[in-house]
């Protein structure tokens, strides 16, 4: 009975064994523009599927790849030079069926894409752009000259943008957007990054369980902005760390007319016949956020505010974007005196909890109306009305004067008249940029 058991058995499971469909091996494909199969990176990737590798030979390539659906989980694109620029998607003057080329590479709806060592420059949209994803990495990338962003990631759970250099983008060369909700999140990290000669170095419109660290933003409009606002879902961001960063430099006065960056953005809002744009000038902006925590880096050489803080207390639908929770601690204002910000720190009053301690150099925006105490409460920080109005509504004088009268300048590369400008001291591998002539000032 035994022996009869055991071969039924036996014969059960092979047979098992048998039903069970075989593991697809992972493949590779190589591209080439020359004596190859697969000439161009979109034939490569329609060939492709789940965890295989597309491995792409130097070459500028003038197409706009699209890596769509879950049957591409795991794929990797990397380039085969030894630097980015050896394989350089061109997006000038490149056209698809639809029209100019968007985007250099956009993956949408595909989980754990690993895309490497390759430069995505003058797209009409976005360098490199993945979307309703888990999981990503984008690294050792050049994103040059996008109409809008760099690296843009959306709408996903988790991913890493590492080691990659943006400048030219007309909005951010990094961007973490709409992140959704988790009750046991997943942390994106954006480490080992150069930004600098973009609107925005980083921005994240509503992003959330995000991690900039080790990077150096400068030369941009503003160096890192997490914000909320109604154009995305997911409101508000919040739950992010800015560390270990070096953010510096950030006075790029894009609205000038001989500006080599035009802003794709039109403007945050109108205040009466006045449109609000970003503040120009300012290290870290945190538009609306809750629950930020900026410590550790290396904030100087702004000509208007190292750190901001303030809320949206005119065109945020449901009163979302509200600057609160925030904690701006351990850093290292204004390089020991020899690069000062204009003022290391503003808050326009509003929110709640928001606190400051330990950083070396503290140098706060005053209001005629509110102490400091309440402006820039020590950590932690005690309740409102003590600090903090409560509301997306602060301060009178910070919010609907100085803040307010700065933003809405007009025109607006007339922020500049109110910076506190000198010359940078010299830091190896770094040279400050200069647009000249400034705007004619009362």
């Amino acid at each position: 009975m035994k022996s009869r058991f055991l071969a039924v058995a036996a014969a059960v499971g092979a047979f098992a064994v048998l039903a069970v469909p075989a593991q697809a091996k992972p493949q590779t494909f190589k591209v080439c523009q020359h004596g190859y199969k697969y000439r161009t990176i979109q034939s490569a990737v329609k060939a492709s599927g789940k965890n295989d590798t597309i491995k792409v030979k130097p070459g500028t390539y003038k197409e706009a790849v699209v890596v769509h659906g879950h049957q591409h989980d795991g794929l990797s694109i990397i380039g085969t030079g030894k630097s980015p620029g050896a394989v350089t998607l061109q997006g000038k003057n490149t056209h698809t069926k639809h029209g100019l080329a968007q985007n250099g590479i956009e993956a949408g709806s595909v989980n754990n894409l690993h895309v490497k060592n390759m430069k995505a420059t003058n797209y009409v949209a976005n360098g490199f752009f993945f979307h309703d994803c888990k999981g990503y990495e984008m690294r050792n990338l050049v994103a040059a000259y996008n109409r809008s962003y760099g690296l843009f990631a959306f709408n996903c759970v988790g991913g890493r943008m590492t080691n990659s250099v943006g400048y030219g983008q007309g909005d951010s060369a990094y961007y973490v957007g709409a992140t959704p909700f988790q009750k046991n999140p997943k942390w994106t990290s954006l480490d080992h990054l150069d930004g600098h000669v973009n609107v925005l170095g980083y921005s994240g419109t509503n992003s959330k369980y995000v991690n900039i660290h080790d990077s150096a933003f400068y030369n941009n409009g503003v160096g890192v902005v997490p914000n909320t606002l109604d154009s995305e879902p997911f409101e508000p961001n919040g739950t992010g760390i800015i560390e270990h960063n070096m953010i510096f430099w950030n006075d790029f006065n894009y609205f000038l007319p001989n500006s080599p960056v035009k802003t794709v953005s039109g403007g945050l809002g109108q205040i009466g016949d006045l449109t609000v744009n970003y503040p120009t000038g300012v290290g870290v902006a945190l538009f609306g956020s809750d629950g930020w925590k900026v410590r550790e880096n290396k904030i100087f050489g702004n000509f208007k505010w190292g750190v901001a803080l303030f809320s949206d207390p005119l065109g945020n639908e449901g009163h979302d974007a509200v600057s609160m929770n925030n904690q701006i601690t351990d850093n290292t204002m204004g390089r020991g005196g020899s690069d000062t910000n204009a003022v290391d720190f503003f808050s326009d009053g509003s929110g709640s909890f928001n606190c400051f301690s330990g950083n070396q150099s503290s140098t706060f925006d005053p209001s005629p109306s509110a102490t400091n105490a309440f402006l820039y409460p020590s950590c932690p920080a005690p309740a409102p009305p003590a600090s903090g109005t409560g509301s997306d509504t602060g301060n009178t004088d910070q919010q609907f004067g100085d803040l307010a009268t700065y933003v809405t300048a007009n025109p607006p590369e007339k922020q500049q008249c109110s910076w506190t400008i000198h010359a940078h001291a010299t830091i190896k591998h770094y040279n400050p940029l200069l647009i000249t002539p400034g705007p004619s000032c009362p």
